[in-house]
């Protein structure tokens, strides 16, 4: 069984991205730090669900953050890249 503070991290992750995450949203910041993880798997399963904006495009912080985008099966891009 994972620590309160991870339960705590992905319930805070899993809230944040039901709240802010509409499937009007069409860029998306994906930042940094230990609670990312949970907030990317919320993403993927509102994928899988298909709740996303299939044209959903992801803004990684961090090259760790950009990982997890990939993995997820999200599309990364850099800022640099949006008009």
């Amino acid at each position: 069984m994972s620590s309160l503070v991870e339960q705590s991290k992905r319930c805070a992750a899993f809230a944040a991205v039901d709240k802010h995450v509409l499937p009007s949203v069409r860029v998306l910041g994906i930042g940094s730090g230990s609670t990312v993880v949970h907030a990317v798997d919320r993403l993927l399963e509102l994928k899988t669900q298909n709740k996303l904006n299939p044209d959903l495009l992801c803004v990684p912080t961090s090259f760790q953050s950009k990982q997890l985008i990939i993995d997820a099966g999200l599309r990364a891009v850099d800022l640099d890249d949006l008009p």
